[in-house]
């Protein structure tokens, strides 16, 4: 009995703890978060919940800045995009500056420098590529630079000799340079013929001529000027002067062929010959070029220069060449050529002059 009765105590607290529990828990979580229903004769209503309490307001940092009433952003919200009246003018911004997005400001150029080329098209900025560095000639560089550039020359030397009844060595040399341009072509050339047999010579020349051709505008037409120094130990002048100049026409014109027709008037000297003055004449002369292959060339010349006064007075100048590279390292290349110089007064000595040769060229 003593036992029961000590025993009751224990189990009366234990279910007044639990009911107690139970009541407080029933109390603490509202009857629509427990999942209880209402039965209301026909079916359970699930209760709703509470509705939201209304939000109060809080102060922003806006607000405690202090802008006057009339400024944006003063009121409830702030609009990123105003700014306040009379800040346009002070700072100088006009209204279309304000209203252009900022991604159409220019990036600095560390930005592009470390972006990728997608960010930067995805923020809307058009990269240009860097101007290339221009080099810069000086007034004083420039006559060196137009001699060094743009260039093709040549060397050539040729020669030839005999021996048995009679001893014979004939020397060829010449230099050519010749700079062309979509514009104009310049040409120098000049060439020394020496030949002796038994040490006694028998003959001894020499040429130089230089020539200017250039287009009118982007026509085949071409203005040309020539002038040309000749001297000859066997013929009945020291020296001989001809100064020329005209028109041309250019049938064709390209990298691999050109043909040219020139016609024009000018005036020769013979210094040294019973009648040194000037003579008027007219020049007639064709030219052309063909590059046969990778490696032949061959190129002609003829010039007609009669005298105003008399036709039947006349020189004329043929040339023909053709030329094959030998070794593309070192820009060496065979040239045979034929010269033939007609004179139809020469002053007692003979009218024709053919020379034939066959020369060593080096391009530099």
């Amino acid at each position: 009995m003593n036992r029961t009765h000590s025993i009751k105590p224990i189990v009366f607290a234990l279910a007044g703890w639990l009911v107690l529990s139970v009541g407080v828990q029933a109390q603490t979580v509202p009857s629509w978060q427990s999942g209880q229903a209402m039965f209301n004769g026909s079916g359970y209503d699930l209760p709703k919940p509470p509705a939201a309490a209304p939000s109060i307001p809080q102060p922003t940092a806006v607000d405690s800045m202090g802008l006057p009433d009339d400024a944006p952003g003063s009121g409830s919200s702030l609009n990123l995009n105003e700014l306040p009246s009379g800040w346009n003018e002070e700072f100088g911004l006009s209204p279309a500056q304000l209203e252009s997005p900022i991604l159409d400001a220019p990036l600095p150029d560390s930005a592009i420098e470390s972006a990728s080329y997608s960010d930067v098209v995805s923020a809307g900025q058009v990269v240009e590529s860097p101007p290339l560095e221009e080099e810069v000639v000086s007034w004083y560089q420039r006559p060196w630079v137009w001699m060094t550039n743009g260039w093709t020359n040549h060397a050539e030397f040729g020669l030839d000799g005999s021996s048995g009844n009679s001893d014979t060595l004939a020397l060829q040399t010449g230099l050519e340079m010749k700079r062309k341009t979509d514009k104009y072509t310049l040409a120098l050339d000049f060439d020394y013929r020496q030949a002796s047999a038994n040490d006694v010579t028998t003959e001894e020349n020499g040429r130089f001529n230089l020539d200017y051709d250039r287009l009118i505008n982007d026509s085949n037409w071409s203005l040309f000027g020539k002038f040309g120094m000749e001297f000859d130990e066997f013929k009945s002048f020291d020296l001989r002067l001809n100064l020329n100049g005209g028109v041309g026409y250019y049938w064709i014109r390209n990298d691999k062929t050109n043909f040219v027709t020139r016609f024009g008037a000018g005036a020769s000297k013979e210094i040294g010959s019973p009648d040194d003055s000037w003579i008027p004449e007219a020049v007639f002369g064709i030219e052309a070029d063909h590059q046969l292959t990778s490696r032949q060339k061959l190129k002609g010349k003829v010039d007609f220069f009669p005298a105003f006064d008399d036709f039947n007075d006349f020189r004329l100048v043929t040339d023909l060449a053709w030329e094959t590279l030998l070794s593309d390292s070192d820009n060496f290349s065979l040239r045979l050529s034929v010269t033939d110089r007609y004179d139809s007064t020469p002053q007692g000595a003979l009218k024709n002059d053919f020379y034939y040769s066959a020369l060593l060229l080096y391009k530099f």
